[in-house]
């Protein structure tokens, strides 16, 4: 009887040290993403990060679980995510938008792969000389943006810009457009901001100024208030230019645009391959993305009382 007990236990201890190898074996690693706030273009991107891992892990996909933490457009948020990552240990780390690239940056300090997506000028957020960073930049085709404003408003004088401060794309596409805008003999008026809170009245103080339209950055804080923007700018018949199509589906008129779920899957992609050991984290396989396509939306045109243009190569978000 003693025997039998004994050899009982035995079998006991030996399924119970089976069952904690086999759940070792079958931990899945964390790829951490922050996502800088809650906006189509945003979320674009993370459902193409998704699509393009999936794409080149294939069945590894399964081995992996994906934490999304999302910052609320608050820098701090970002950093304080990114640290907890890092404490994590997670095997990657994907960073969507400018601000939350520049804290998964700074907490990762080399040690973990961060791989960011829509950055507009990985220059100068200081992301392209630091180890074991990479990603995806979406810049705006300004020449393409402006000539399509022009098709629609001939005699555009002055384009009002909101934008951020705290956002380093901001800063260096307010300066390219300006560049670009004055050798047009357009005046760009600026009206900057702090946080989304001060959007209502700095909207306010930006049609006071006698401008013909609005055109949008990659601003991430501006676009995320974008129904508050658009609701003082229709009562006054005064159209907003998108920086991608879902901006115009929500309400802009036109938009020189950018697919962001392909540039998402892209850096999926990339992404994956560092998985995978395939290449390093590095500036060499950075993807800079320019080619843009001609959107607008025939409602917002009607509801504004705009008469319409030629419109070859201009798609109609509405159909």
């Amino acid at each position: 009887m003693k025997k039998l007990i004994y050899k009982l236990f035995i079998v006991l201890v030996l399924v119970s040290v089976l069952s904690v190898f086999a759940s070792c074996g079958s931990k899945k690693e964390v790829i951490g993403i922050i996502q800088f706030g809650e906006h189509d273009s945003l979320n674009d991107c993370y459902n193409g990060i998704i699509e393009g891992l999936k794409k080149e892990l294939g069945s590894d996909f399964d081995k992996y679980v994906i934490d999304l933490q999302n910052s609320n457009f608050d820098a701090s948020l970002s950093a304080a995510q990114a640290n907890t990552f890092v404490s994590k240990n997670v095997k990657v780390i994907g960073a969507i938008a400018t601000p939350s690239a520049m804290a998964a940056a700074l907490s990762a300090n080399g040690n973990i792969p961060v791989i960011y997506c829509a950055v507009s000028d990985p220059a100068s957020a200081g992301l392209t000389t630091l180890k074991n960073v990479t990603g995806s930049s979406d810049v705006l085709d300004f020449d393409s943006q402006l000539a399509l404003i022009k098709r629609f408003i001939p005699n555009v004088k002055k384009i009002g810009v909101l934008y951020t401060l705290g956002e380093a794309n901001s800063i260096s596409q307010i300066e390219t457009l300006t560049e670009k805008a004055n050798a047009l003999g357009i005046e760009i008026v600026r009206q900057a901001i702090t946080n989304a809170n001060e959007i209502p009245s700095a909207t306010d103080t930006l049609l006071s100024k006698g401008i013909d339209c609005i055109t949008n950055l990659t601003d991430n804080t501006v676009v995320g208030a974008l129904d508050i923007i658009l609701s003082k700018t229709n009562a006054k018949k005064i159209p907003v230019f998108g920086s991608e199509i879902d901006q115009v589906k929500n309400g802009c008129l036109a938009s020189a645009s950018l697919d962001y779920v392909a540039l998402g899957e892209r850096t999926g992609v990339i992404m994956a391959k560092v998985l995978k050991g395939e290449v390093v984290a590095s500036n060499d396989i950075a993807i800079k993305v320019e080619d843009s396509f001609n959107c607008y939306s025939l409602k917002v045109a009607n509801l504004l009382g705009i008469s319409l243009p030629d419109l070859t190569n201009v798609t109609n978000v509405d159909e």
